[in-house]
């Protein structure tokens, strides 16, 4: 208390000047900064510290009297003993620092910073002990487990899809193979049949050049009919290509529909063992004193 009062008479013998120095000008249409300090002393004194603080704020404005930040500071402090309002405290902290500041700027204020400095780190230990504690993030929640991997899925899916292409190029192979083999039977019919182009041929004393027509052929007759003949030749040996290159595809469609059943097959196979695996096996054993639970789970 004695340090209290002496450095509100001493704030109170520069309120009314400004430091030597500073930049800052008192505030224009203010009251007498001695008069406010003055006010700000008794309300103090007769506890109405609310109205201490705002008194003492008017006169530092009005004087720019780093001294008055002292009084200042310790109101706050008083206020927040009462109120327990961490803004209070960080206000009081806040003027008690600029005056420590401005008196080691400026030793001519005639004012000791050590005095302030214990205030000081009773304020930070108040400060530190009202801090709210930290709040420690939640912790993240694992990954979720994966799911078990089916090892015969693979293998199912791949025999699917051989079985599907394999059925498809059989179907497409023996359907479009048999249409152009029926095709190529019938073009040979045309030239081999019973009055097909070759009996055409004979009858009429044609031979398969010109040079070897009998005596009295129709020349015009004749080599229609070898037309004939070679387009019928080769529309036959097209049919027949083709009927024997869809038979291929069929073929291969149906080693792939085979390969397709036996990797299918292999595959479930697996998936089988595995969710067997997957399973509990549980044996019930005999002992001398009744049954044994045994098994993996």
């Amino acid at each position: 208390m004695l340090r209290l009062t002496f450095h509100f008479v001493l704030a109170a013998n520069f309120a009314v000047s400004p430091v030597s120095g500073s930049k800052d000008k008192p505030a224009s249409n203010c009251r007498n900064p001695s008069a406010l300090y003055e006010e700000g002393l008794k309300d103090y004194e007769q506890k109405f510290t609310k109205a201490a603080i705002e008194k003492f704020e008017a006169a530092h404005r009005c004087s720019k009297n780093p001294l008055i930040l002292y009084n200042i500071g310790l109101s706050y402090k008083r206020l927040y003993d009462a109120e327990l309002q961490p803004d209070l405290l960080h206000e009081a902290k806040k003027a008690l620092v600029e005056y420590v500041d401005a008196i080691e700027k400026d030793p001519t204020l005639g004012a000791d910073p050590e005095e302030v400095k214990p205030v000081l780190a009773e304020i930070d230990a108040e400060l530190e002990r009202i801090r709210p504690p930290e709040v420690e993030p939640e912790p993240e929640p694992p990954p979720p487990a994966p799911d078990p991997v089916d090892p015969g899925k693979p293998r199912r899916m791949l025999g699917i899809g051989l079985m599907s292409g394999g059925g498809a190029l059989t179907v497409v192979g023996v359907a479009v193979g048999a249409a152009f083999a029926s095709k190529g039977a019938n073009l040979h019919d045309q030239l081999n049949g019973d009055g097909g182009v070759y009996d055409a041929l004979e009858a009429g004393g044609c031979g398969l050049s010109v040079d070897a027509d009998a005596a009295g052929a129709d020349t015009a007759a004749c080599d229609s009919l070898r037309s004939q003949r070679e387009g019928l030749v080769g529309d036959g040996t097209r049919a027949n290509g083709v009927a024997f290159g869809m038979m291929a595809v069929g073929v291969v469609g149906l080693g792939l529909l085979i390969g397709g059943a036996v990797a299918f097959a292999q595959g479930k196979r697996a998936t089988s063992e595995w969710e067997s695996s997957q399973r509990a096996h549980v044996r019930l054993l005999p002992t001398m004193g009744g049954l044994l639970l045994q098994g993996r789970f």
